[in-house]
This record gives C-alpha cells, structure tokens and sequence, in this order.
C-alpha cells in the first residue's frame, strides 16, 4: 500500500499538530459516509448499464471499467478508514491506562 504512508503522516499533522481538538469519531463518520456513497453510486452504475441494450460483449467491458474506476477511487478512503481506527483505538488505549 504505497499511498497508506502519505495518509498516515498527513493524518499526524492533522492529529497533532492541531490547535485544537482532532475529531477522530466524526472523521471516520465522514470517511465511512463517502464510501458508502462510492459504492452506492457505483452499485446504480452497475446496475443501469446491466439493464441497457448494449451488446453483452461491451457490457462486460463497461462494467469491468466500472468496477476499476470503483478500486481507485476507494482505495485512499479505505486506507484513510484505517488509519483513523487505529489512531482511535490508540486514543482509547492510552485512556483506558491513564485511568486505570
């Protein structure tokens, strides 16, 4: 995953050197909502070209392009999605030893 460390330290600067508070929950909120909508969007997509006239041969060719595009697209949202749940996981462990 070659585009995970740009993420990562980018997510660093944004985590740490904030004047004031990262909001990990509502980051990962907002990332896991855009893929969602990705993958709705590109479900209609699929769809809409499954139901047209077009030659079957070209159809698959579409759809394989369709589903292309749908990795790209995704892969740095995802790789963003686990970033923050591992900078939330963090968070949650080193508040679980600083109370107990």
């Amino acid at each position: 995953m070659q585009n995970q460390q740009p993420v990562s330290s980018a997510l660093n600067r944004l985590i740490i050197g904030a004047d004031r508070a990262f909001d990990l929950h509502g980051s990962l909120q907002s990332t896991s909502r855009t893929l969602s909508n990705l993958d709705f969007e590109h479900q209609h997509e699929v769809q809409r070209v499954e139901r047209g006239r077009t030659d079957p041969a070209l159809k698959r060719q579409i759809i394989d392009n369709l589903k292309r595009r749908h990795r790209e697209r995704r892969q740095p949202y995802v790789a963003l999605v686990a970033e923050l749940q591992s900078h939330l996981s963090l968070t949650v462990s080193d508040e679980l030893q600083a109370i107990g």
